[in-house]
């Protein structure tokens, strides 16, 4: 090996070109590394948290996810076949308003077609201190409450989710027939994974895929499926910092009632006939509220959206709903969970006084943004149950990955669920129940007059041989009584693990099989 000069170099030298970028590249990593340690008495947790979870992570780049090719292609050809039907359609209806097409891919296109010759008001976006009209997926569901633009902006909107689906399905993979992603560890400021091509330009973002897509990646032959996710684990979490820094445990509890969108909707609406059984109340809570909301749905989505600090105007935007209704939601709500204010006002004046906020798992952030922007607030107060959560099935997939070794190939992380595969030899009972021990890390708090409090956020499993949820013949005839469009049948896919699983593998994945790592 050549030894380079670099102080000696003139520019414009080539050669050993790529030899010296690397070079200086891992001497500048050195050198951070080196003047990081004089920053601190000794290493942040976090920073050796994340450098632990780079093996699970490689390992997961390295083997990939296989796909049943049988599949792939079929899920091809019923989205062309949606595509053509879809785009046949949207072209009726835009010869009928101004007598020719028009292409639902093309912004200048829309432009015309809906606040010209449609004559529909204006959206404008601002985007780096530039407005500009526009047609994206916000302006046009903003659009949908005019009901003769509805059909139309319906079927673009579908062809535009087609789009994105299709470019996954036709996306390349890996001669072994595996699908391969690059996982970044710390890609983001909250700890959560990012995910992208994978090194060789082949594969895609696993972690949003289309629940309709998930059926194509399947367990190797032998092997079966796990997904464990994380129950309510935001909301939890927001919950615990209500009870630890305020005393107020009323959310927590709620949380832990086993249905906490219902309890929700108990209080924020206290004059419904409720009769304090389980099932009868969440009949009651089925309710239709407002247009196809019901009083859970609303709980569920005005709940999330208001303990993010989301307004009125914005809530109701996003919900489709008056924007009365959310004022009413949520002044009923912060009465119902007094804790959610103080919560509120507590991590604006963190970010006045000090602009740091610190994760119960001992993640630091430092927020760069005017302390007195609402946007600014609105991060910060999202910032710990996500990163809080983040960092808890992280941890968790390192425990799974480190402790059970080579009884379980961890497969993929999805923000807040894992899923690995197992040996169908293997005692599934016992791995499973190994796995769900793993997800344990209570926190413990004891209250000033000596009460004890702990968070627990437990997991939820699912097994199959494929990552699709289970569909049987009984899901179709229900489908079609209800004049609904029938889901596709899926025998293998995921189904609650209940202690037990009868079925036997009915699907095996076609097309060449690699070596498992």
């Amino acid at each position: 090996m050549p030894i380079i000069e670099s102080h000696l170099l003139q520019p414009g030298q080539q050669q050993f070109g790529q030899q010296i970028y690397n070079g200086l590249d891992v001497c500048l990593t050195f050198e951070i590394r080196q003047e990081m340690g004089t920053l601190f008495n000794h290493t942040p947790i976090i920073y050796e948290f994340e450098k632990a979870l780079q093996a699970p992570a490689l390992e997961m780049m390295l083997r990939g996810f296989l796909i049943d090719e049988r599949e792939r292609q079929e899920g091809i050809r019923l989205l062309e076949a949606q595509t053509t039907r879809l785009d046949n359609l949207l072209q009726a209806m835009a010869w009928a308003v101004w007598g020719k097409g028009v292409n639902p891919n093309s912004p200048k296109q829309l432009i015309d077609f809906f606040y010209g010759a449609m004559k529909l008001p204006e959206q404008w976006i601002s985007a780096k201190g530039v407005k500009r009209l526009s047609t994206n997926r916000e302006a046009l569901e903003k659009l949908d409450v005019y009901l003769y633009a509805r059909p139309l902006i319906a079927c673009i909107l579908a062809l535009r989710d087609c789009s994105k689906q299709l470019s996954v399905l036709r996306t390349e993979i890996d001669s072994d027939q595996r699908m391969r992603t690059s996982y970044n560890i710390a890609g983001t400021e909250t700890g959560r994974w990012s995910s992208s091509q994978s090194s060789e330009r082949t594969g895609t973002n696993l972690q949003n895929l289309s629940p309709r897509l998930r059926k194509m990646f399947v367990a190797d032959p032998g092997w079966k499926l796990c997904g464990i996710d994380l129950e309510q684990a935001e909301s939890r979490e927001v919950g615990w910092q209500h009870g630890i820094l305020y005393e107020d445990w009323t959310y927590l509890d709620a949380c832990y009632s086993g249905d906490l969108h219902t309890i929700t909707a108990r209080l924020v609406w206290p004059n419904l006939p409720w009769t304090g059984n389980g099932k009868q109340d969440r009949a009651i809570a089925d309710r239709i509220f407002y247009r196809e909301f019901t009083y859970r749905d609303m709980s569920k989505r005005g709940g999330h959206g208001t303990s993010y600090y989301g307004t009125p105007f914005t809530m109701a935007r996003h919900l489709k709903v008056p924007v009365r209704v959310m004022e009413n939601f949520q002044k009923s709500f912060f009465e119902a969970y007094p804790g959610f204010r103080k919560w509120h006002q507590g991590i604006a004046l963190e970010l006045q006084t000090t602009h740091r906020l610190v994760t119960p798992f001992g993640r630091e952030r430092h927020f760069f943004g005017r302390s007195n922007d609402d946007a600014t607030l609105r991060e910060a107060i999202a910032y710990v149950p996500q990163s809080s959560t983040a960092d808890r099935l992280n941890l968790i997939l390192w425990r799974i990955w480190y402790h059970m070794g080579t009884r379980v190939r961890i497969m993929a992380q999805v923000h807040d669920a894992l899923y690995f595969q197992y040996r169908e030899s293997d005692d599934e009972a016992e791995v499973i129940a190994k796995a769900l021990g793993y997800f344990s890390i209570p926190m413990e708090h004891t209250s000033p007059g000596g009460k004890k409090h702990s968070l627990v956020v437990p997991g939820e499993a699912k097994i199959g041989w494929n990552w699709g949820n289970q569909v049987t013949q009984g899901d179709v005839d229900k489908a079609v009584a209800r004049g609904l469009t029938p889901p596709r049948l899926n025998p293998d896919g995921l189904i609650k693990w209940k202690g037990s699983d009868s079925r036997v593998r009915t699907e095996q994945p076609t097309g060449l099989l690699a070596r498992i790592f």
